[in-house]
């Protein structure tokens, strides 16, 4: 199995596309908490409550939000990238039985995972430290909680991706198939269950599941900062906006949004492994 692992990580580190996929991670986290923390909305709120707001927790959620669909790519990639160059068949055959060789790109892009959600975490706060100062964090151990859980949607990702292009095999479909998938098809279907008796079901769609991870956190901690200590109650409005803006929904704890995603996670992947273990590769 060691052996298996060195040669994911060789075939990884051997293409560019690794890199490729961490360029924009960099950009949208470093842009994302540097100007995201330029709101003028929530400048202006600070100046009112003359105390310096914990912004950089949400711009954390939102750049790792945007961010996560390249973990999920490059993951998608892992399976289906050797599929469309038929070095799948050699993988298969050195590496039998084919279950240990997706353990092995299993154990190899978690690995990669972590990286992407360091990136993340690292531009991201950079990002809100140019934008907002120190003080833009609130106390370290509430920018440990978010850049945490940051880094689990992250290595999730991946490895939904890796299940994911194990299922699909065709790289261009399953490439297409995400995108279209986390930036229209869910938003779309978002819109048409809000104020039905379903809308409820919005919080365990894959991609609420996976933005909440880190925005049912962020969020109800930069609440509580401007709501104050003596605050006993914040309207649902305010939640349900900051939701809107940076992910995650109203009443749904991070934890459930977790859970939820890794179920996700864990049904792709066995579904990507009972596949594989049937489908022809010659």
């Amino acid at each position: 199995m060691a052996g298996l692992i060195r040669a994911e990580f060789r075939k990884i580190f051997t293409v560019h596309l690794w890199w490729a996929l961490l360029i924009p991670v960099v950009v949208l986290s470093f842009g994302a908490g540097w100007l995201g923390t330029a709101v003028g909305t929530i400048n202006d709120l600070e100046q009112t409550l003359g105390r310096p707001l914990p912004l950089g927790l949400l711009t954390q959620a939102l750049s790792t939000n945007f961010s996560t669909i390249f973990a999920a790519l490059f993951g998608t990639l892992a399976v289906a990238g050797e599929h469309r160059n038929r070095s799948i068949t050699t993988s298969y055959l050195t590496g039998n039985p084919r279950g240990a060789v997706l353990g092995a790109k299993l154990i190899a892009y978690t690995g990669m995972g972590v990286l992407y959600g360091l990136v993340n975490v690292l531009f991201a706060s950079l990002g809100a430290l140019l934008g907002a100062g120190l003080d833009g964090f609130g106390n370290p151990s509430d920018w440990f909680a978010v850049g945490g859980s940051g880094l689990l949607a992250m290595v999730l990702w991946t490895l939904l991706g890796v299940g994911f292009g194990a299922l699909v095999t065709n790289s261009v479909v399953a490439i297409v198939v995400l995108l279209v998938y986390k930036f229209a098809f869910e938003f779309i279907a978002s819109m048409f269950l809000t104020g039905s008796h379903a809308a409820d079901v919005t919080a365990y769609l894959p991609g609420a599941a996976g933005n909440g991870i880190v925005s049912n956190l962020a969020v109800p901690i930069f609440v509580s900062a401007v709501a104050g200590p003596d605050e006993p109650y914040t309207p649902q409005g305010v939640f349900e906006l900051l939701h809107f803006f940076f992910g995650g929904t109203y009443g749904h704890p991070w934890w459930s949004s977790l859970l939820t995603f890794a179920g996700y996670t864990a049904v792709f992947v066995v579904g990507g492994w009972l596949l594989s273990r049937r489908r022809d590769i010659t």
